[in-house]
């Protein structure tokens, strides 16, 4: 798998392209990206250097459990990395499931509404496009943006896993969230003889709307 195709969607005035990374552009995280406290802290890790992206970039690129795009901000001629998208740990047991995240390491288009609309994209393709039954994602406690970006796109809190990270000089709890797949015959075989909380019921509209936003909204190439 590794990366996943092309998808372009507007948010704004901004035009945005999901798309494979190659080797040549991995110096953009660094400048100062990912040697910035402000994107580092809630992943746990020191500031990075050009060799540690290459290295990165290598695992990711021969990852078959993955896919990753990176996040472009398109103007004319001229496209700017800003982040990455990705499906993980993708896995077929009883469940077709897959982890999630984002990262945007640019911070001047943080509140822009990026992060929302890259949710739904993501969503509308692992259920769309190849299948999935459920995505699972997490959210350091606190970060009221993270979380609400995937609300948006039908994203539901499951339950809370306790001074899981340490961040800023105290422990934080993680928000364990989870989407299910809107599809009637995955959610029957969800819940089988449970009865789905109400939760859930308006996170499955959610995800329903952010489907249809994407269907309409979203060009894959």
């Amino acid at each position: 798998m590794a990366f996943g195709s092309i998808m372009q969607l507007k948010v704004g005035r901004l035009n945005i392209e999901l798309a494979p990374l190659n080797k040549d552009v991995m110096g953009e995280f660094i400048r100062p990206g990912m040697q910035s406290v402000s994107i580092t802290k809630y992943l746990e890790t020191k500031a990075k250097v050009l060799e540690d992206e290459y290295e990165w970039y290598e695992k990711v690129r021969t990852d078959s459990d993955s896919i990753v795009w990176g996040i472009w901000v398109i103007g004319g001629d001229e496209r700017e990395l800003i982040g990455t998208s990705s499906l993980h740990n993708i896995k077929k047991d009883f469940f077709f499931e897959a982890g999630s995240g984002s990262l945007i390491f640019k911070n001047e288009y943080w509140g822009k509404g990026i992060a929302s609309a890259i949710h739904q994209a993501r969503t509308w393709y692992a259920f769309h496009v190849i299948g999935i039954d459920r995505i699972r994602s997490e959210v350091i406690q606190g970060n009221i943006a993270s979380r609400r970006a995937l609300e948006k796109s039908g994203y539901y809190l499951t339950h809370v896993t306790r001074n899981s990270k340490f961040v800023e000089g105290r422990l934080h709890h993680m928000d364990q969230l989870e989407c299910i797949n809107p599809g009637a015959s995955i959610g029957n075989r969800w819940w089988g003889d449970d009865r789905p909380t109400k939760t859930a019921c308006e996170a499955r509209l959610r995800t329903q709307d952010a489907m249809k936003w994407a269907s309409k909204n979203v060009t894959l190439s």
